[in-house]
């Protein structure tokens, strides 16, 4: 097969001189000429370049030396020998055309025969280079421990494999070669992240390290890959170096997870470890913990400062730091708690232990730490004072172990009970202060319940040493162990006596009050109804008709007044009444009133359970007992004609009483306004409202009838009614 003829590339701007040496070179090579250097660049940039490039340097625009600068600074184009071919005779153009990359410099005019021989030896120069440099590739490559793989990025083809990579991944060379690179599964996440990158990034080293991966024959390892791009006759290949790493990687996280313990257990831990040096009595430290940051503030090149750890000290404990540095040379190890000062000036409480070690030289060294303390003292502290306080309580305090054995007692146990201390410890509290006052079973009681982990309260009748008795409120609370086990009992105990009979003196007291409220109401209802009688029986003697309506109306607002008084006389609680009784008991007092009208008119009441006080309840009374009357005596004219009066009592949404009697009757008469009507019973309305600070409204009931709305706010109970609720309705017909 004949060897195809190399390409000669002739630069120059003087055509004549292109001819002359495309006459001398065509017998032999191929050429291909052009007349200044941005063409020339072109071409050797382009998918065909020469094997070798004719130069002049002498021409408009670039000259020849920049395009052979232009042309070493690609990487394909440093490959393609450059001769200069020049009429320049100067030996400083010469070294300057070697400078910028040229193998061979030639002057005009030229020789034919020099021009041939200088391009033969050129090219068989370049020829044995490139030999020598693929055995040398060969060799790194086949002898590379890194795995190696060379990749066409076009189409993905696996151009070259070494036998690292072979036998990394379990495979044979042969095995990977005429394969893509998306037939491997392990490489096509590599691919994806390789097309993912810009073109700029892919001129660059790319790495991707602690890769898991899963080899042919099964082994589970870590890889390190570089990934390089570069062209080779004009084809873009990409390199992976393929390294494993699984040891690597073990020793790695190993290192790591202890750094991270380390890391953990100084941020967290409350000590702090330092290593001081002490010197001609001088003392400075020369390496402290990180952690010294969350325990004291101070960032470790803080606390290297001269006098740090002593100047830090709080004043009134720097007898006890010295102390300690002193207790160091006789014994070798001293510890001692004190206050320190933070960065913030702040104290804690901390526990310094210190360890001298031998001395190497001039220098001794101390070994020691800082535990913070502060949680320990201030719960000392705390104990402290609720001991004080248990020891100074008024209360009596005794502490006994599971079977009620008295181990200690405050000294309010002596006042109380009149038993030492040294009388009390050993002995069971039921021998001391037994009084017979409760029986077996309310101890046995007492018992089951703090045996079973729950706490007692209640009263009972002791006995001092004196013999007297008293009465005792007690609370007995179960301690557990660390194993949620009972191992003693706390009780506390308070005499109540004066209390208790101060309680006695109070309920008598409160029973005499209610009695006397009840006769009160009940010699007001008895006096009210011999008033009423009285007025019934005179009415009888009156001829004027007038006269007695005015009279009968009398006895009725008193009837109403009675009732309540009767109530209030009924009830469990003086101090309110139920008002939805009374009213049931109105309206069949109403009925009683009009015999006539109530045989033909159904009256309805639908109320729901209501508790008024007695200031409420009166004039409430009296407005219902008004609209009532109203109703029966004007709304129902027609004789013989059936009606309906309905009373409903609610709490309104926003939380009034809300009363309404509504009948169906013809309504008001033409040009009668009821809220400027001059009459007695509106007048009494109206002023009742008032006394009640709120109002009745008068409005038509469904085109027909009068209803007549009561609406006030209740003075409130501890039992309030929910918005909104109405009980069932109770009918009572004539």
């Amino acid at each position: 097969m004949t060897e195809p003829r190399k390409t000669i590339l002739v630069v120059d701007d003087v055509p004549d001189d292109i001819v002359i040496l495309e006459e001398i070179l065509k017998s032999d090579y191929q050429v291909k000429a052009v007349t200044n250097g941005e063409a020339a660049l072109k071409i050797a940039r382009g998918d065909n370049p020469p094997d070798l490039i004719l130069l002049d340097i002498i021409m408009p625009g670039m000259d020849g030396f920049e395009v052979c600068r232009k042309l070493k600074a690609d990487v394909e184009g440093a490959l393609i020998p450059v001769i200069f071919l020049t009429a320049k005779v100067m030996a400083a153009d010469e070294k300057r055309g070697f400078e910028v990359g040229a193998v061979d410099y030639i002057r005009k005019p030229i020789d034919p025969g020099i021009v041939r021989a200088r391009i033969k030896s050129c090219l068989e120069q370049k020829g044995k280079a490139l030999c020598v440099s693929e055995v040398r590739y060969r060799r790194l490559f086949e002898t590379a421990r890194d795995g190696i793989m060379i990749v066409d990025t076009k189409t993905g083809g696996i151009v070259d494999v070494n036998p690292s990579l072979a036998t990394l991944m379990g495979l044979s060379q042969e095995a990977f070669l005429g394969k893509r690179i998306s037939d491997l599964e392990f490489l096509t996440t590599i691919l994806s992240q390789q097309k993912a990158l810009s073109e700029n990034q892919k001129q660059r080293y790319i790495r991707y390290k602690n890769l898991p991966l899963e080899t042919f024959d099964g082994r589970q390892i870590y890889i390190e890959f570089i990934s390089t791009v570069y062209q080779v006759d004009h084809r873009e290949m990409m390199q992976l170096n393929i390294r494993e790493i699984t040891d690597l990687v073990g020793a790695e996280r190993e290192r790591d997870n202890l750094a991270a313990k380390l890391s953990h257990y100084l941020s967290t831990s409350p000590t702090v470890t330092y290593s001081l040096a002490l010197s001609g009595g001088a003392t400075q430290i020369r390496w402290i913990s990180e952690n010294v940051r969350n325990l004291l503030g101070y960032t470790p090149e803080e606390a290297l400062a001269p006098d740090w750890l002593f100047h830090n000290v709080n004043a009134s404990d720097r007898p006890i730091a010295m102390g300690i540095i002193a207790d160091l040379a006789k014994l070798e190890t001293a510890s001692g708690e004190y206050r320190f000062l933070k960065k913030n000036r702040s104290s804690v409480w901390i526990r310094a232990e210190m360890r001298l070690l031998p001395a190497k030289g001039a220098e001794s060294e101390i070994v020691g730490t800082f535990t913070d303390i502060s949680e320990r003292k201030k719960a000392e502290e705390e104990i402290h004072l609720k001991s004080a306080a248990i020891e100074a309580a008024a209360n009596a305090v005794i502490i006994t172990d599971r079977a009620g054995v008295i181990l200690w007692a405050n000294p309010a146990f002596s006042t109380l009970t009149g038993y030492s201390n040294a009388e009390s410890i050993g002995k069971n509290p039921h021998d001391l202060v037994w009084s017979g006052k409760q029986d077996a079973a309310f101890y046995r009681s007492i018992w089951d319940t703090v045996l079973g982990g729950k706490v007692w309260s209640g009263r009972l009748v002791n006995r001092k040493k004196s013999g007297d008795l008293y009465d005792e409120e007690m609370t007995i609370t179960p301690v557990l162990d660390d194993s949620h086990h009972i191992s003693h009992f706390v009780a506390i105990k308070n005499d109540i006596t004066e209390s208790v009979l101060a309680q006695e003196r109070l309920e008598t007291a409160l029973r005499q009050r209610e009695e006397l409220l009840r006769e009160i109401h009940h010699r007001v209802n008895n006096n009210m109804q011999v008033i009423i009688s009285l007025l019934s029986l005179s009415s009888y003697d009156i001829g004027d008709a007038v006269v007695r309506s005015k009279l009968d109306d009398i006895t009725r607002r008193m009837h109403a007044m009675a009732i309540i008084h009767d109530k209030f006389y009924e009830t469990t609680d003086l101090s309110r009444i139920d008002f939805s009784l009374y009213l049931e008991q109105l309206v069949a007092s109403s009925k009683a009133d009009f015999p006539e009208t109530s045989k033909n008119v159904t009256i309805v009441c639908g109320t729901a359970p209501v508790l008024l006080r007695l200031e409420q309840a009166i004039p409430a009374g009296l407005i219902v007992s008004e609209l009532l009357t109203n109703a029966l005596k004007f709304a129902f004219t027609e004789d013989g004609k059936p009606g309906k009066i309905r009373i409903v009592q609610r709490i309104a949404d926003d939380g009034d009483l809300q009363i309404e009697v509504m009948d169906d009757g013809p309504g008001l008469p033409e040009g009668v306004d009821p809220e400027s009507a001059k009459s007695m019973g509106m007048t009494m309305i109206r002023i009742l409202a008032r006394q009640l600070d709120g109002d009745v409204e008068y409005g038509k009931t469904r085109g027909r009838g009068v209803t007549a709305t009561l609406r006030f706010r209740i003075v409130p109970f501890d039992t309030e009614l929910k918005p909104g609720s109405l009980s069932g309705e109770s009918e009572n017909q004539s």
